[in-house]
């Protein structure tokens, strides 16, 4: 019931997050206003607005137009309802009675951060922009989260400055054709947040996957080379797979890495 609970709240909240991506890219108020199509704008009944279901029992297609819905809707709502139960079967492991409430405020600054991440990732994707409000979110709610937990050390100040420098150096020597510049501040949250190694281990994942992805795009023709590819999702991606496994990685390249001296 708890799972199904927290199911249900990442739907609702990813239907929010769906308006809060479009209307940010949209030069459109993110919070002031009711919900429209973004084909013929007509403004969207409360029974038009129910997650996942919506969509289902419209066929795909906006009510009043009948133009196809996009399946980021959709995808966005249950990828958020993973991530809402995801996080929670995290943080459960450290869960008593004791410091129940210790656990709920850790989750809910988690869901927030990567919540947040996830605006930027469906934006980059589709938009090819960083949005300044949720990083500025994401990068608040990390600093809660890291003095919440003891976390944060000045090697986090350190990490950061330094995943900020270098991916300066890498946006000007490119002249913004290799990233962009919401990449570089990007990168200095991630240097904040993650703090070392896990920052490495975000880079190494970010620029494989990227290599890899643009090799693939090119191809099958759906990108040329020198053309830009958002950086931006892989680089969250990082973030993702660094915060959760990142110490579990670290020590897996140190063994590789002291096998291969010896």
């Amino acid at each position: 019931m708890v799972f199904l609970f927290l199911f249900l709240m990442g739907l609702c909240f990813g239907s929010f997050i769906n308006v809060i991506i479009y209307r940010l890219n949209n030069n459109d108020s993110p919070l002031i206003g009711r919900s429209y199509c973004p084909k013929c704008k007509h403004k969207l009944s409360w029974y038009d607005l129910f997650p996942l279901l919506s969509f289902i029992t419209l066929l795909g297609k906006c009510r009043y137009c009948h133009k196809k819905i996009s399946w980021q809707y959709p995808i966005v709502e249950f990828a958020i309802g993973l991530l809402a139960v995801f996080l929670w079967i995290y943080e459960i492991r450290d869960f008593n009675y004791f410091m129940g409430f210790f656990v709920i405020l850790k989750y809910f600054l988690l869901f927030s951060i990567f919540s947040s991440l996830f605006v930027i990732f469906v934006s980059d994707i589709l938009y090819m922009t960083v949005p300044t409000i949720p990083l500025v979110f994401s990068f608040i709610s990390s600093l809660f989260y890291l003095f919440l937990t003891g976390s944060f050390s000045f090697l986090n100040i350190i990490f950061s400055i330094v995943s900020f420098l270098f991916f300066l150096f890498l946006y000007l020597i490119t002249k913004g054709r290799g990233m962009g510049f919401g990449d570089v501040l990007l990168a200095l949250f991630m240097g904040m947040f993650l703090g070392y190694p896990k920052v490495i281990i975000s880079f190494y994942i970010a620029f494989l996957t990227g290599a890899f992805f643009g090799v693939i795009l090119i191809l099958i023709k759906k990108k040329r080379f020198g053309e830009h590819i958002p950086f931006g999702p892989f680089l969250i991606l990082g973030i993702f797979i660094a915060f959760f496994y990142g110490n579990i990685l670290w020590r897996i390249l140190l063994n590789a890495l002291s096998s291969d001296i010896l």
